[in-house]
């Protein structure tokens, strides 16, 4: 009983969190749109309300995002075959005697559907665990790769990807979750109530809402694929587009390259939001989250700040599903 209390406990104590920070940023929107407000969108003082910082010359293109697209495909379709492969050559190739007394005893097809057993909760959350433990192999191999092949044809350090974080990265990450969740949180509440929302992580908690599930998921859904995906997303779509709408300086300076257009954040959302089609309405608040982080991204130029409000959103989804389970609500 007290178990149950402790995450009925939690559940509450995340909700009134997430709560809290969309009235928080709600306020600081028509504060700043009634030009009261003293810091912007990442915590800075100035006029701009993303503020913009110098930018080094682009190191990937588009191909890069293909590139990277495709392994992840490769691997994600070849450890899908390995492991049904077995299961499957088990499952559809019954003796030869079954076959007989099959064929001479079939009921008809209607009876047949009607006599199928329904998938056992173990199966369905073996096939879940499967489709997570996939998922998570391929993010990480097309990860690695990529960054491989960008130090080899590029160049290209971690640090010249921003992805080596510093203060200002985490604070000002911090300060735009509050800015960004906020109309995303309200558009993600309007659009649930119309199509129920629908995903592997969600699923699998589930059918399993153990403890080692539910960190075996935050290392996954909370941690790498925010980072894999605005790497993926953020850096080589969007940069690559961004460096075809505004083409960076042929001169060596590092800090005069500042993009402006819009068209290739909203390119890069869409196709952001069309990835996760098939989880109900989650493409809609997706979308407009992937527009926010576009334009943090664009203005600058840093990654780190990106990953920190999509991790942030990730583990606070995760952890409210996973006591609101284990509640039982």
């Amino acid at each position: 009983m007290q178990r149950v209390n402790l995450f009925e406990i939690g559940f509450l104590a995340i909700s009134l969190t997430v709560l809290t920070l969309l009235i928080a940023g709600s306020v600081l929107w028509i504060q700043w749109w009634r030009g009261r407000g003293k810091r912007n969108l990442c915590g800075d003082v100035s006029p701009d309300l993303i503020t913009r910082l110098p930018q080094p010359r682009p190191r990937w293109t588009v191909f890069d995002f293909l590139l990277m697209f495709g392994i992840m495909i490769l691997v994600g379709a070849s450890l899908q075959q390995s492991l049904s492969t077995p299961q499957q050559e088990t499952d559809q190739t019954p003796p030869a005697a079954a076959v007989v007394e099959q064929a001479d005893d079939a009921p008809p097809d209607d009876a047949a559907a009607d006599d199928a057993p329904a998938e056992a909760p173990s199966d369905r959350a073996a096939k879940l665990r499967s489709q997570v433990r996939i998922h998570f192999i391929a993010n990480l191999a097309a990860f690695v790769l990529t960054l491989i092949f960008l130090r080899l044809t590029q160049g290209a350090t971690l640090a010249h990807l921003s992805l080596v974080p510093n203060r200002d990265d985490i604070r000002r990450g911090l300060f735009a979750t509050v800015w960004i969740l906020a109309p995303v949180l309200l558009l993600n509440l309007l659009v649930s109530n119309l199509v129920q929302y629908e995903h592997t992580v969600t699923n699998l908690l589930a059918e399993e809402s153990g403890t080692q599930t539910f960190l075996a998921l935050l290392v996954s859904a909370a941690c790498l694929t925010p980072i894999v995906e605005e790497f993926q997303f953020r850096l080589l779509l969007q940069g690559g587009l961004q460096q075809i709408a505004d083409p960076p300086p042929d001169s060596d300076a590092m800090s005069f390259w500042k993009p402006s257009t819009a068209w290739p954040i909203y390119v890069t959302s869409l196709l952001f939001a069309a990835m996760h089609w098939g989880q109900g309405a989650a493409p809609i608040p997706l979308f407009f989250l992937s527009v926010g982080l576009g334009f943090l991204y664009q203005r600058t130029g840093r990654l780190v700040p990106a990953i920190v409000v999509h991790m942030l959103l990730n583990a606070a989804t995760l952890c409210m599903e996973f006591c609101r389970v284990n509640a039982g609500l």
